[in-house]
């Protein structure tokens, strides 16, 4: 049985031999002890005084020409490392999104900066820092929108390649890193959607179906590819339950991911959601709107996952409850 026919079986409520092991995604660390660490370092690369030189002058130029092959290239070793651990599934994200803001930190096109940090194995990673897009006229400003079309299209590329040198190997389930609420929140910024959720409606709806556009397109090219399973990702969640009111949530968002769950049903597709923290409260919206599943239950926040298999088990496919923030770290040597 090929790993992608294991994952639908589990998915459409089989009972399978055995249960089957998901991979979310690696950092570079973990990869490069699987495959082998680079000859240079990236942290090398990119952060040594010529490079930070030329990235703070043509940093922003430089997307197309360096960083997205970077990035894609990174991402392909992500998943040998993860068929090569034996994983049966592995969540595989097309990000499309980053540039270099300056030799400091990195940009999401759609609207917020991150900082670079040194991950202490040579490795560069981010951490959030700050949005950009912090009203209606910072949003119609806004230079750096790529084209969706285009942006489709080279999803499209993306996952033909990896499909067709893992696709029997391990389960690709596909991502295209547009989170409609972690838009609204990260670019926008916590203190200021919240104002505008009240104040402006109007704006915060025009950010989501701008976003939605993206969303559509890139999910359609990840089908047209040959996915059979599509990892949607935006957390609405804190460990202690939602960032927002479940009816707002679904008031905002639930038209737009109805409608991307029935496109991919209507493919005869599957469609799982991953959402950070405590989603009590939410899963069923989660139902209704027409995921199939969900990742990651966390056993560090407060959801009940013995309760939540109970309730939801029958509808909703349960992906994690795994501690990794404990067992895949160096605190798991003591």
């Amino acid at each position: 049985m090929r790993p992608t026919d294991l994952i639908i079986d589990v998915i459409e409520g089989k009972i399978p031999e055995r249960v089957p092991t998901f991979c979310a995604d690696l950092d570079e660390w973990p990869v490069q002890q699987v495959l082998g660490k680079p000859l240079i370092p990236p942290k090398t690369i990119f952060l040594n005084p010529l490079s930070r030189f030329i990235l703070d002058r043509w940093g922003k130029n430089l997307k197309k020409v360096i960083v997205d092959p970077f990035v894609c290239s990174g991402m392909m070793n992500h998943v040998k490392a993860a068929y090569m651990l034996g994983f049966d599934s592995t969540w595989v994200s097309f990000e499309w999104r980053i540039m270099m803001w300056d030799s400091k930190t990195i940009a999401r096109v759609t609207g917020y900066v991150s900082d670079l940090i040194d991950d202490g194995h040579g490795n560069i990673s981010w951490m959030y820092k700050t949005p950009l897009i912090t009203s209606p006229a910072a949003f119609e400003e806004w230079p750096y929108f790529p084209d969706s079309d285009e942006v489709a299209h080279k999803c499209y590329d993306f996952f033909r390649k990896i499909i067709s040198n893992y696709g029997d190997k391990i389960c690709i389930m596909g991502n295209a890193c547009i989170g409609l609420h972690d838009a609204v929140f990260q670019s926008i910024g916590f203190e200021k959607a919240v104002l505008y959720l009240r104040k402006d409606p109007d704006f915060i709806r025009r950010f989501i179906a701008f976003n939605e556009e993206y969303l559509i397109k890139t999910t359609i090219a990840m089908l047209d590819a040959g996915l059979d399973v599509i990892l949607h990702a935006d957390d609405f969640s804190q460990k202690t339950g939602p960032i927002m009111n479940p009816k707002m949530i679904d008031e905002f968002f639930g038209a737009a991911y109805t409608k991307l769950a029935k496109l991919v049903h209507d493919r005869g597709k599957k469609i799982l959601l991953h959402s950070c923290g405590d989603n009590t409260r939410l899963f069923d919206l989660f139902i209704k709107w027409g995921f199939d599943g969900g990742h990651a239950f966390e056993n560090t926040s407060n959801v009940d996952i013995a309760y939540e298999k109970k309730a939801h088990g029958d509808r909703f496919t349960i992906i994690g409850g795994v501690g990794i923030d404990y067992l895949l770290t160096s605190r798991s040597k003591n």
